[in-house]
């Protein structure tokens, strides 16, 4: 079973270490100040005209190193906070990155991005603010409690009886907080999904006059949103005014008691100061409770993720080719389809065609080990896909697809993202310019250009050059294209075919171009997620067969 990282590791054990040792420096000066106070009142009691310098003194330098040592305890906890939350950050991105395109693909992509913005703020406010907190009211309640039945015992057991009770009734309270805060992320998860959803349609939705109907949808989900935040409020609010009531009730049983057995003014004002500076770390436990709802209906998210099960298991590695790569699918089967066969030689190249929805994306997914099969086994010289190490994969294998991933940043970035080792700017410019790209190099300033997320700013017919170039580049021994001449121009898709033909390495290429198809060595028929025909371009495409009658209806059209 996969975890969150541990709270201790990294170093975050000693600042913890260093968060006790601060919370017990706040609870002797709360000690220091509650004595000096009774010593000061002491004094005004005998009327001796003598100021008691050295209590007024130890009274002010306390108030100080409290002071202090609170700015310094939120230091450190935010530092130990932002610390896990990275930790817990690049824990779930590498995660992600394992899993099957398809699981991926399943999960909505704003409820997703929660994960990484809203889940983790909810970790790190609890290491930094809960925990921190936590740790500071078990040692400042127990020492400065203490120091009250010093004082004086019997107005200690008074103010205690209160201060128990108001501890337990805000224990019950805090239950209750469990599903206000799964109820409010799951509402805030579901609006961010939507939002995210619909932004980049903005444009499109309201040409087809979708506007008014997903703004009202929009707003439907935000109400409930609101209403979930305010009865988590609600129920924050009585949680908090606990301690508000209880200290109040405190102070009152106190000096009843001061009034009932006589006690001197001095020694209920020092416990009247023990019970106001112990006040403060009770009512600190209010924003504990809450925030330890919060953390753990965020853990309960995270650890949903870290639980799939993930595709790529293959460690870090020097980065080296697989030698002699045929890809063989052997006994493979996906989905609920029956078991196929078929292999790839080396330097063979193969069109993968069939109708939509055949699974022709996802054979490609299983040979780039984006994906396991349901049963069998998908091999890359010799060796199962999906236990390649990192560098291997690298070295190995370039994928480029409909949504492959185009960062924000230079379009020498974007260009070179898959190469195990970076070519030169003169060879990336002509690899380029070959690719048909010299226009963009030209717009946006040569490949120190800026390319927008997701290749905003460019066409879609140079999004796709842009990414048969980087896969190109690569360099790999495995070439896998899904739809490489979807939005090119006649041009583009002229000398397609030449450059595949050009490079060395084994390449499937999915396509529903007749011309594509005929100029490679192999075609593999896909049907209900099984190949279930391979052979020959002119063998398939000729007379009556399944392949010929499939293109049969495009020809005439």
């Amino acid at each position: 079973m996969n975890s969150l990282p541990s709270i201790a590791a990294d170093g975050r054990g000693r600042r913890v270490g260093v968060l006790a040792l601060l919370a017990l420096g706040q609870a002797t000066a709360a000690g220091i100040a509650a004595f000096a106070t009774r010593d000061i009142f002491l004094a005004l009691g005998q009327g001796d005209g003598d100021i008691p310098l050295t209590a007024l003194l130890a009274l002010a330098l306390s108030g100080l190193a409290i002071a202090g040592l609170r700015v310094r305890e939120q230091v450190v906890a935010e530092r130990v906070g932002q610390e896990y939350a990275a930790a817990v950050r690049l824990k779930l991105f590498r995660h992600v990155s394992r899993l099957s395109a398809r699981k991926v693909a399943e999960r909505r992509a704003g409820s997703l991005a929660l994960r990484f913005v809203g889940d983790l703020q909810a970790v790190r406010g609890w290491i930094s603010k809960g925990l921190a907190r936590l740790i500071s009211a078990a040692i400042v309640i127990p020492i400065t409690a203490t120091v009250l039945f010093l004082l004086d015992p019997v107005l200690g057991v008074a103010a205690a009886v209160p201060l128990a009770l108001g501890l337990g009734l805000m224990a019950v309270v805090g239950a209750a907080l469990g599903p206000a805060h799964r109820r409010l992320r799951a509402r805030r998860a579901r609006l961010a999904a939507d939002m995210s959803e619909r932004l980049p349609h903005g444009p499109e939705l309201r040409l087809l006059g979708r506007l008014d109907i997903e703004r009202a949808q929009l707003a439907k989900r935000t109400e409930a949103l609101i209403e979930a935040a305010v009865e988590r409020m609600r129920r924050v609010a009585w949680l908090q005014a606990v301690p508000d009531a209880v200290a109040g009730a405190a102070a009152a049983a106190l000096l009843c008691a001061a009034w009932g057995t006589g006690a001197s003014p001095a020694a209920a004002a020092g416990s009247l100061a023990a019970l106001g500076l112990l006040t403060h770390p009770i009512r600190s436990l209010a924003d504990v409770w809450d925030r330890r709802r919060a953390w753990v209906v965020a853990r309960d998210k995270c650890l949903d993720v870290l639980e799939t099960p993930p595709v790529m298991r293959g460690a870090a590695a020097a980065i080296e080719a697989v030698p002699h790569a045929n890809l063989v699918f052997r006994d493979v089967r996906f989905g609920k389809s029956a078991a196929f066969d078929v292999e790839a030689q080396p330097g063979e190249k193969v069109a993968i065609v069939g109708p939509n929805g055949a699974g022709k994306s996802t054979l490609l997914a299983l040979a780039a080990g984006l994906d396991t099969p349901a049963g069998g086994k998908v091999t890359l010289g010799g060796r199962e896909v999906r236990t390649l190490s990192r560098g291997e994969r690298v070295r190995s294998i370039a994928f480029a697809g409909p949504r492959s991933p185009i960062l924000k940043g230079t379009l020498r970035r974007a260009l070179t993202m898959g190469c195990a080792e970076v070519p030169d700017d003169v060879e990336i410019e002509r690899a380029a310019a070959n690719g048909g790209l010299a226009s963009v190099l030209r717009r946006l300033g040569g490949l120190d250009g800026s390319v927008l997320e997701s290749g905003r700013n460019l066409s879609a017919g140079e999004v796709r050059r842009l990414l048969l170039v980087r896969a190109l580049l690569a360099q790999a021994d495995l070439l896998l294209l899904d739809e490489p001449d979807d939005a090119l121009d006649p041009a583009a898709t002229d000398t397609l075919l030449p450059a595949l033909r050009a490079q060395p390495a084994t390449t499937l290429v999915v396509t529903h171009s007749v011309a594509l198809a005929r100029g490679m060595d192999t075609i593999w028929f896909v049907v209900d997620h099984r190949v279930v025909a391979s052979g020959a371009p002119a063998e398939l495409l000729s007379g009556k067969g399944k392949v010929a009658q499939f293109f049969r209806p495009r020809h005439a059209a």
